[in-house]
C-alpha cells in the first residue's frame, strides 16, 4: 500500500513539495558501461582455476620495436547480472584495446578537488570505520562514526578504483596514509606487476609507470552524473518532503598516450569536442531506495542520514554517461579505426521511469549509446585487418513500456578479414526464458536473476559487499533463492569460427567447501553459528563455472570435461580477490569482493561419436 501511494504521488512532489535539506544519502555512483566491464575480470578473474574458461578472440597486434598494443575481444562467462549492461561490443563482450581507469564513486568523491566539487566537505579516505558484526554488537557502537558522516566531517567509504593497461587488470584504493589535498597522489601497486600510478590533482588525470620503463598516460575523462530525488510521505498528517540532489564527477580515464623505454609512442584518440567533452549520453536504470517499507528496499547506497523527522523515505536515482568511445589508434605505421553507430531501439517513447529526465531526452540524432560497427587496421596506408560486427537484442523476458529496461545488445556474428582472408564467425547464447527488466526485483543473493517475482525480498546491488564482504555469508531472513537455468540466461553457449569449427560451452553453479582463513577470521561467533551449522555443505556461491567445452571439427569432435571435486568432495574455496596497492600496513589486504578458487581442478579429454565419450 505505501510503495504505491509514493509511486503516485512522486510526480507531483516535484513541483509542489517542501525541502527537507538534511537528509543524506551516499550513493554507490559506478563507472560508464564500456568501463564497467573490466570490473567483471578484476573481481572474477579468468582462468580454470576460477571456473572461467578463457575466451579471447584476437584481431591484431600494433607493433613498433619495443612497443606492443593488442586489440581483441573478450568474453567473461561468470553470468549476467539483472542491472548488467552491453558494451558497444555487445552483452558479455569486451573490446581490449589500450586501457582505462575507472573506479566506484562510494560517498565522498575522492578526487572531489580534482573535479572541482563545491559540495564536499568530507576529505580524505576512511578505513574500516565501522566494525565488522552484524546480529551480536553492542548497541551503539558505530554511532560515533554514523553522526561524523551524517555532519558531513568524514567520507563513508573509500571509492575503488579498477585499472586494464594492456591487458593487466587491478584494483586499488586510497589509504589514509594519502593526503587528499595534494597536487600529486601517488600509489604504489604491486600486483599484476611492480608499478607507480600517480594521479596529477590540478589536471585531473594519471600515469602508471613499471620497472621496465614503459609510461601509460590517462588524459581523457569520462563523466558521470548522479541525479537522486527524495520523497517523504507522512501517514498520519498526510504531509510530504521532497528533495532534490545531483552530482557530477569524473569516474573514467582513457588511456591516452603510451611511452615505451626506447622512446617509442602509441597514441589513442577519442570522439570527444576540442574541449575533450564527449557528446554522447547513455543512462542507466532507476536504483532505488525505500526505508520504513518493507515492500521494497534496494541496497545501493553505501550510507545514509534520516533525521528524527523521516517516516517513509523513498530514493530514486539514475546515472548519465558521458560516454567516450575510441576512434584510433596510431603506433608507427599502424593505425587502427574504430567506427560506431547509435543502438537501434535505445530512445523511449515513456513519460515516466528511467530516461525521462530533460538531459537523456535533449540528446541529438545518433548520440545516444553506441554500438561498434567495424574495426578497421591499416599499415602504411594499406588496409591489412577488417572487423565487421552484426548486432540484434536480447529477448526479453517481461513486456515494459520502456526500452531502456530490456534493452540489451547482443552480438549475433563477426566478419574477421586478415590478408585478404575472410572467416565469418557466428555467436549462440542461451536464450530460455528471456533476460529479465534491469529493475527487476527477481535476484539472488549475488545479484543474478532467480525468476522469482517476490517484491518484498531486500535486492542486492551488484556494487555491494566491498568494505565488508563477510556480509556476503550472513543469513538475512530473506532469503534470495538461486536458480542454475535463470543464471545461464544470455550466457555464451556457442562459438562458429567458419570452416566447419566450433565450439561449445556447458556450465554449472560456482561451489565453495572452504572457507579462506582471511575471511573466517573476521567472523563473529554469532555469524559462524549463523553460517555454519545451519546450511548444507557444499556452500552454493553465485555466477557460473565451466563444466564442459566440445570442440567440433569437419571430421571430428574433441570434449573436455571439468570436475572440482577431489574425493568426491568440492574443491573450491571463498577467497578474497585482493587489491592491487600496497597496504603500508592499513588493512584492506582482507577486504574485497568475494570469488571461488579451486585448487585442483581435473580435466578428461577424449572424442565424441554419435554423442558418447571415449
Amino acid at each position: 500500500m505505501k510503495k504505491h501511494l509514493l509511486v503516485s504521488l512522486f510526480s507531483l512532489l516535484i513541483s509542489t513539495g517542501t525541502v527537507n535539506a538534511q537528509l543524506r544519502v551516499d550513493r554507490v555512483i559506478p563507472p560508464s558501461f564500456n568501463a564497467a566491464a573490466i570490473i567483471k575480470y578484476c573481481d572474477h578473474p579468468v582462468g580454470i582455476k576460477y571456473g572461467v574458461p578463457k575466451i579471447k578472440i584476437p584481431i591484431q597486434t600494433l607493433i613498433k620495436d619495443d612497443l606492443f598494443v593488442p586489440i581483441s575481444l573478450n568474453y567473461h562467462t561468470i553470468g549476467i547480472k539483472v542491472e548488467e549492461e552491453a558494451t558497444w561490443a555487445g552483452l558479455g563482450w569486451h573490446l581490449e584495446a589500450g586501457g582505462t581507469i575507472t573506479r566506484l564513486i562510494r560517498g565522498e568523491n575522492d578526487l572531489a578537488l580534482a573535479d572541482k566539487a563545491s559540495n564536499s566537505k568530507a576529505l580524505g579516505y576512511p578505513f574500516e570505520h565501522i566494525k565488522p558484526c552484524f546480529d551480536d554488537c553492542q548497541e551503539n557502537e558505530n554511532d560515533d562514526f554514523h553522526e561524523k558522516v551524517c555532519a558531513g566531517e568524514i567520507d563513508s567509504d573509500p571509492d575503488i578504483f579498477f585499472f586494464n593497461i594492456l591487458g593487466m587488470k587491478g584494483k586499488f584504493l586510497l589509504t589514509p596514509d594519502h593526503d587528499s589535498t595534494t597536487q600529486i597522489l601517488k600509489i604504489e601497486l604491486v600486483r599484476p606487476r611492480q608499478m607507480t600510478a600517480e594521479f596529477y590533482m590540478a589536471d585531473n588525470y594519471w600515469k602508471i609507470s613499471d620497472q621496465m620503463g614503459y609510461q601509460y598516460i590517462f588524459k581523457q575523462k569520462e563523466i558521470t552524473k548522479s541525479i537522486s530525488t527524495y520523497l517523504d510521505y507522512k501517514f498520519e498528517t498526510e504531509s510530504t518532503d521532497f528533495d532534490f540532489n545531483s552530482q557530477t564527477a569524473t569516474t573514467s580515464w582513457h588511456m591516452s598516450k603510451i611511452i615505451s623505454p626506447s622512446g617509442v609512442e602509441a597514441t589513442f584518440k577519442y570522439d570527444v569536442n576540442i574541449d575533450g567533452v564527449s557528446k554522447y549520453l547513455s543512462n542507466s536504470a532507476y536504483h532505488k531506495m525505500n526505508i520504513n517499507d518493507e515492500e521494497l528496499w534496494d541496497v545501493h547506497y553505501s550510507s545514509y542520514c534520516f533525521p528524527d523527522s523521516i517516516e517513509n523515505v523513498r530514493v530514486t536515482s539514475e546515472y548519465l554517461h558521458s560516454d567516450v568511445y575510441l576512434e584510433s589508434i596510431t603506433l608507427g605505421d599502424y593505425v587502427a579505426h574504430f567506427s560506431k553507430s547509435e543502438q537501434d531501439g535505445i530512445r523511449s517513447s515513456s513519460t515516466t521511469g528511467a530516461g525521462t529526465n530533460h538531459f537523456i531526452q535533449a540528446v541529438a540524432p545518433n548520440y545516444r549509446r553506441q554500438q561498434l560497427d567495424k574495426l578497421e587496421i591499416l599499415q602504411g596506408g594499406n588496409s591489412i585487418t577488417s572487423a565487421d560486427f552484426k548486432f540484434s537484442k536480447f529477448k526479453s523476458y517481461e513486456v515494459v513500456d520502456n526500452p531502456i529496461l530490456n534493452h540489451r545488445l547482443k552480438l549475433d556474428s563477426m566478419l574477421l578479414t586478415k590478408h585478404g582472408e575472410t572467416k565469418h564467425m557466428g555467436f549462440e547464447y542461451v536464450e530460455k526464458y528471456g533476460l529479465p527488466s534491469k529493475e527487476s526485483h527477481a535476484r539472488d543473493l549475488w545479484g543474478y536473476y532467480n525468476g522469482e517475482d517476490k517484491v518484498t525480498n531486500i535486492t542486492p546491488s551488484d556494487y555491494f559487499n566491498y568494505s565488508q564482504p563477510e556480509k556476503l555469508l550472513q543469513e538475512e531472513g530473506k532469503t534470495k533463492h538461486y536458480s542454475i537455468d535463470h543464471i545461464k540466461e544470455g550466457v555464451i553457449a556457442k562459438i562458429d569460427f567458419g570452416g566447419g569449427k566450433d565450439r561449445t560451452y556447458q556450465f554449472d553453479h560456482q561451489e565453495f567447501f572452504d572457507i579462506d582463513l582471511e575471511i573466517t577470521d573476521h567472523f563473529t561467533n554469532n555469524m559462524k553459528e549463523s553460517n555454519f551449522n545451519s546450511h548444507i555443505k557444499p556452500f552454493i556461491f553465485g555466477g557460473l563455472r565451466v563444466s564442459e567445452i566440445v570442440e567440433s571439427y569437419p571430421k571430428e569432435k574433441i570434449y573436455k570435461d571439468f570436475f572440482y571435486t577431489i574425493n568426491r568432495q568440492e574443491s573450491g574455496k571463498l577467497i578474497i580477490t585482493h587489491y592491487s596497492h600496497e597496504h603500508h600496513g592499513y588493512g584492506h589486504t582482507t577486504s574485497g569482493n568475494h570469488g571461488v578458487k579451486y585448487p585442483k581442478v581435473r580435466i578428461k579429454t577424449g572424442k565424441l561419436f554419435n554423442g558418447h565419450k571415449f
